[in-house]
Formats: C-alpha cells, sequence, structure tokens
C-alpha cells in the first residue's frame, strides 16, 4: 500500500478514515475469481489444513505456529507468519524441504510463459507486473532476514516466486471454477471453500492453468537495488524505501507526499454513511495539507474532471499542471493546453476538453451538442437500427474445458430496434446461466438469427462487443462446431479488428458496428457527466437536458406502446422518474430489488397452484441457501460488476441433465423462484442498457429536427 502512496499506509492503519476500497477490492477479486485462485493454490501447494494458518490473527500467534511447524524438515504452509525489525508479512504459500525455502505470493494476475517481467531493452520492470513482483521482492527480504535471526547456524536459501494465470495454458477440467464455492464465515470473512470432490479431481494428471513463474533473480535485483525504476517509483532504493516507511508505520507517523494525479483515486473518501459515522476523509486531509484548500475549494470544478486520453504523457499533463500549482479548470489557458482539431467532423480530443474548460470559465450549465455535424453523421446511418449490448464474465480459473484463463463467457445480450418511422421495440434478448453449459456459440447463434433479417445499422457502446465478438471468433476457429464458417462470416460482418502491434485495421465488416460512445464524444457534452462517458454518466445527462423525452417517457408506456420482452401492457412503467425535488433520477437507480421481483414472481406462482401467497413465501423464504451469493432481497442489479459475480455464482448449482431445454437446475421450488428472480433482474439490467442507447439516439435524433 505504500507504494501507492505512503499516507494510504497510515489511513489504513487509523480506523477514523474511511476507507472505500474494500468493497471495490472485494467485487473484483470475486468477478476475477481471486478467493478460487488462492484455494487452488494451497492444493497445488500440497498444503495441508493444520498447516493453513490463515484464521490465525494478530502476530504472536501466526509466528509462534509457524516457528512450530519449522521445526519440520520437510512442510507446507499456508499464510506463514515472519518478523524482521518493523516488518511483518505473512506468505501465501511456503514450502520448506531442509533448508530450501521456497516463497510462492499468489495472484489472481495474468501473465505469459516466456514474457519477460523486464520492459524491452531496459533494466526497469514492466509496470503492469511491477507491484505484485515488489510485493514478493518485500516478503523475500522479510523471510530471509527473520531466518537468519532465528536459525544463525542454519543457513537457508530463500526462493521466490509468482504464482499467477498462465494465458498460454488451456484448462482440461470442466467446471474448474466451480470447485470451490464461495463461502463466509461468521466474522463476515469471505473465503473459496473446495468442494467435497475438488482434491480427487485436482490429483489427476491435468493442464495447471495457475502456476508459479520464478521471480527470484528479479527480486535480488529489487533488493539490491539495482532495478531502473527505483528512484521514480520511490524515490530512493528498495532498502531504505523498506526501513523508512516501517519505521514511520510502527511509530504511526503522518508525513504528507507530494501531490499528484494518482491522488484524485485516492479511496480515503467520505461517503454519506461514513459522515453519519464521524469518519475523517485521508483525501481531504492532504489536500488541505499540500495545496492548503479551505472546504470551500473542493466544491470548485477541479482538473480530476478533466478527462479523456491525451493528459499523461508530455508537458501537459495533470501531474505536471498539479507540481505547478494549477489545481483547478478555470487556471487552465490556451497558451498552456492548446485546443488542436483533428479536422475531423465534431470535436477532437482536445477540443472536447476545451468545451469542458469554457463551460466552466463562463459559468455554463447547458449541454453542447454540434446538430449539423451529426445529422449529417446519423443521416448516414441504415434502417431500422440494431442496439444490442453484452454481459459477460473472465475468470482466471476458467469454467470450462478447453479455454485459457480470462478467455471471455458471453451469456446475455439485448437487443432493441429502431425502425425508420421512429417505433422502437425490444426486439430480442439471450440468457444462458445454464450450470456447466458453455453458452458462446449459442450466443452468437442467437445474435446472428435477430440481426440476419434485415441489413441495418448495427450500434454498440464503446469496444466491448466487438472484443468480445472478435474472441468467440478465434473460438470458433478452433472448434468443431458444424456451422462455425457461417458464424465466423456473421461475425466478421459486423466487427472489425486491428493488428496488435500497429493498431492499424486489417478487417472491417459490411455492417461494422458503430460505436454510439464515439458519437457521443464527437457531438454532445454535458456539464453533468463530469468529463465521463460512460453510459451511466450520459444518460441522466441527456434525461435531463429533454423535456421531450421527459414527457414522452413519464408516461407508463414502456412495455404497452413500446413492445418489450420482460414488461406487458399490465406491468408498463415509465422509464423516467422524478424525486421529491422534481429532478430526474437515473433509471438504473430505481430497477427494482431482487425482493420486488421475486414477490412478484410469488403473486404470480400462487394465483396458478394450491397455496397461497402468504404460505409460499414461508416455504420460500425457510428454504434461503445460506450460500446465497451475498444476494438478498435488497439487492439492486444495476451496475456491470454484479452480473459477473451473479454468473459465478448461478454456476454451483447443481448441472441440469437436459441444459437446452431444462432451465430449472433444480426441483426445489425455492430454487426456482431464486434463479427465476435473479434471472428476470438480469433481464431488466441488460434492456436497460441498450434502451438507454434508444433514449440517446432518440435525444440526438429530435435535437437534429430528424424527429419532431
Amino acid at each position: 500500500m505504500a507504494l501507492h502512496c505512503p499516507m494510504q499506509a497510515y489511513y489504513s492503519r487509523n480506523k477514523e478514515y474511511e476507507n472505500q476500497s474494500a468493497n471495490d477490492e472485494f467485487l473484483k477479486s470475486l468477478a476475477e475469481g481471486g478467493f478460487q485462485v488462492g484455494a487452488i493454490a494451497k492444493i497445488y501447494g500440497k498444503v495441508s489444513k493444520e498447516n493453513d494458518l490463515e484464521n490465525l490473527k494478530g502476530y504472536d500467534e501466526p509466528l509462534k505456529k509457524t516457528r512450530e511447524l519449522f521445526t519440520q524438515d520437510t512442510v507446507n504452509i499456508a499464510e506463514a507468519a515472519f518478523k524482521y525489525k518493523n516488518c511483518f508479512v505473512r506468505a501465501d504459500i511456503i514450502q520448506k524441504n531442509g533448508r530450501q525455502v521456497d516463497l510462492i505470493e499468489v495472484k489472481a494476475k495474468s501473465w505469459e510463459a516466456g514474457k519477460s517481467f523486464l520492459k524491452n531493452d531496459s533494466n526497469s520492470i514492466e509496470t503492469e507486473i511491477r507491484e505484485y513482483v515488489y510485493d514478493v521482492a518485500f516478503q523475500k527480504w522479510v523471510v530471509s532476514h527473520a531466518l537468519k535471526e532465528q536459525y544463525p547456524d542454519q543457513p537457508f536459501t530463500v526462493r521466490a516466486f509468482l504464482m499467477l494465470a498462465d494465458k498460454t495454458k488451456v484448462n482440461t477440467i470442466p467446471n474448474l471454477n466451480t470447485l470451490f464455492r464461495i463461502k463466509t464465515d461468521s466474522d463476515d470473512r469471505t473465503y473459496a471453500e473446495p468442494s467435497p470432490e475438488a482434491q480427487a479431481i485436482l490429483a489427476e494428471e491435468h493442464e495447471h492453468v495457475i502456476v508459479p513463474f520464478d521471480v527470484d533473480e528479479l527480486c535480488d535485483k529489487i533488493i539490491g537495488g539495482t532495478t531502473g525504476e527505483q528512484i521514480e517509483y520511490m524515490g530512493k532504493n528498495f532498502k531504505e524505501f523498506v526501513e523508512e516507511q516501517s519505521e514511520r508505520y510502527v511509530k504511526n507517523e503522518k508525513v504528507y507526499q507530494p501531490l499528484g494525479a494518482k491522488c484524485f483515486k485516492c479511496p480515503f473518501t467520505l461517503s454519506e454513511e461514513g459522515k453519519a459515522d464521524h469518519k475523517k476523509s485521508g483525501y481531504v486531509e492532504c489536500w488541505k495539507e499540500m495545496a492548503h484548500f479551505t472546504d470551500a475549494d473542493f466544491d470548485k470544478p477541479l482538473i480530476k474532471d478533466l478527462n479523456g486520453t491525451g493528459l499523461t504523457r508530455g508537458k501537459n499533463t495533470k501531474d505536471n499542471w498539479i507540481k505547478n500549482g494549477i489545481y483547478f479548470i478555470p487556471d487552465i489557458t490556451e497558451d498552456l493546453y492548446p485546443p488542436e482539431s483533428d479536422e475531423k467532423p465534431g470535436l477532437s480530443n482536445k477540443e472536447r476538453k476545451w468545451v469542458h474548460i469554457r463551460s466552466v470559465k463562463e459559468n455554463r450549465n447547458e449541454p453542447v451538442i454540434f446538430t449539423d455535424e451529426l445529422k449529417a453523421q446519423m443521416q448516414t446511418w441504415k434502417y431500422p437500427l440494431h442496439m444490442i449490448d453484452f454481459e459477460t464474465t473472465a475468470s482466471a480459473l476458467p469454467y470450462h474445458a478447453n479455454l485459457r484463463p480470462y478467455e471471455n463467457i458471453a451469456f446475455q445480450f439485448s437487443h432493441h430496434i429502431i425502425k425508420e418511422d421512429g417505433t422502437i421495440e425490444h426486439a430480442g434478448q439471450f440468457l444462458d446461466i445454464i450450470p456447466g453449459h458453455f453458452p458462446n456459440f449459442d450466443f452468437v447463434r442467437e445474435l446472428k438469427r435477430q440481426l440476419s433479417s434485415d441489413d441495418g445499422s448495427v450500434f454498440r457502446y464503446s469496444h466491448h462487443e466487438n472484443t468480445i465478438l472478435n474472441g468467440i471468433h478465434e473460438q470458433l476457429a478452433a472448434s468443431d462446431e458444424k456451422d462455425k464458417d457461417e458464424l465466423m462470416a456473421f461475425i466478421e460482418s459486423i466487427t472489425h479488428k486491428k493488428d496488435k502491434r500497429t493498431q492499424e485495421i486489417v478487417r472491417s465488416g459490411d455492417r461494422d458496428m458503430i460505436d454510439l460512445c464515439d458519437i457521443v464524444k464527437r457531438f454532445y457534452w454535458h456539464p453533468s457527466m463530469k468529463g465521463s462517458n460512460s453510459i451511466k454518466q450520459v444518460l441522466p445527462a441527456v434525461l435531463q437536458s429533454s423535456s421531450y423525452l421527459q414527457n414522452k417517457y413519464g408516461k407508463p408506456i414502456y412495455g404497452s406502446e413500446i413492445k418489450s420482452q420482460n414488461y406487458t401492457a399490465d406491468t408498463a412503467i415509465a422509464l423516467l422518474t422524478k424525486d421529491e425535488s422534481g429532478n430526474v433520477q437515473n433509471p438504473y437507480k430505481v430497477l427494482p430489488h431482487l425482493g420486488e421481483i421475486e414477490d412478484a414472481i410469488i403473486e404470480r406462482l400462487a394465483k396458478d397452484g394450491d397455496l397461497e401467497k402468504e404460505q409460499l413465501t414461508q416455504v420460500i423464504r425457510s428454504s434461503t441457501d445460506e450460500d446465497d451469493g451475498g444476494l438478498d432481497a435488497d439487492t439492486q442489479i444495476n451496475n456491470g460488476g454484479l452480473p459477473l459475480v451473479i454468473y459465478r455464482y448461478l454456476q454451483t448449482f447443481p448441472q441440469s441433465p437436459d441444459p437446452d431445454n431444462d432451465i430449472s437446475f433444480d426441483k426445489s421450488i425455492a430454487d426456482k423462484v431464486h434463479i427465476k428472480t435473479i434471472s428476470e433482474a438480469l433481464y431488466r439490467y441488460c434492456e436497460l442498457d441498450t434502451m438507454a442507447m434508444v433514449l440517446i439516439w432518440e435525444y440526438f435524433a429530435h435535437e437534429c429536427g430528424i424527429i419532431k
């Protein structure tokens, strides 16, 4: 943590400061399979249950237990504890064989066998792997010195390894990921528990996709201070940095650091809940101390809101601006940051930033839209227009055989159509969450079926859909699917592919998807977007801007006048609602909670069955599985991270005997209702993503005079 910022180590130790990173790191680890990677590493490391010290807390007990285990000539330990001077570490895996000690740090990070950890023609460590290598180097330094102190007459050799997901390896075990179920103990600690059959399956011969990479020599260079990035990274060499920071940590010293652009991402900020609990903000403290900010300064438009590419390299970087005392957007001048056109319609990257800067300088709150250029662009689109959005997941431990670590699974899409007469329809959707069933090829088959009835323009929002389809194209090429040539040709027709080295487009389809996000960047800006182009920021901005949309969608027409796959005339909704102050609410924030959806399902079942609603509710709620994936009645699926976590959770259900026809997974009525509830929530979330694209198009079309 001190490598990111020494002050973060201080704030982390002092619990009066609120830390926003804990929940984000949990979701990231859960979605990427971090818990499962840790569990499989213990199996590969041959750590017995009694030698897993993970549940030992504090300092003294794990140190004592580690010393006891080290009396054995050969022993493997998880979470072994070592202390040297002011430093204390818990090693993921220790393998002791006589006086040889292998130190293995486990990460859900991916790497490729044969790829160097050093930058090309350099003695500097690759930025993307640097923090992980430094982590294990620090552990080696502590472990080596601790063993010398404890066993002065027994010289140990410590070798350092990073256990990572190797993207060159192909998994050979079906349902590898789901051999480990996510659990939460009484202390609210999350962990991955191996299934009863996991040990036996993993004992059989198979391709390991989680493998140890030898970083011992590189760690010695870091410890010796000879790698090229140390001064830039830490301001001093490794040993000096460790000794300085460890002494400050033990003394609980607060030593403020120079400010930089990374400070804008500080996790020690205050939420409303934190304010109510009288927590402190480390972010505020640092800016007050180092930039002499007043409380009022935090409400001013900071350069952190000036987003987009081009501010990380060269003279004009946020870091350089901060070093020169430029913290606020009005302080940016044209001499400092000249606006430059790229000779293309609409706004260049720099011109877009200058729209933002001028709006702040002139205190303008209205949106900026380049209607003439935008209209010319829109008139090139061919009707009917197709809006599509995908939900996908990728994990270090693949869900299926024949996949590599972090190879994508496409399990859901939504599809809206806009006809030339302005008719809007939620034309189709796809969801495959059947445990053990590889969905990608059926996903493409259904997408092809829905898009092949015409040659209208196809839209995505950002590059994700293009990346996913190109990935499935590669999977199809390596497959034995009978219709693979047909499916690959379809993918080629709606995508483009770039050369990995030059980034030049080497293939582009006749219906290559149009990126609506690029359209937004070129022709539209709104101050409430705060420099972000995320659809979850653009949609509320568009709704605020348009009385046309407010009047139309403030009525419950979605599901009746506008056809939907998930809403009917009886359940039609108003997409646009306002809060008590009359402000337009973000539609993502008012999606139904799981409890609301479950109640409606129970009511439908009660009408068709023998039990009253109250009886059925009691049966279902009393059968709730304690391993519920962290989902409860208050869960609201309204962000891109949750569907990934939910997919992982649903894969742990018993496999369906007939995955093509049976999606109940289990005969339990409680399980059926639970899965049905989650499915409906996923459908509605993904549907809103493509309807958001429709609303953005409709706003643009109205502003440009294409529709009245």
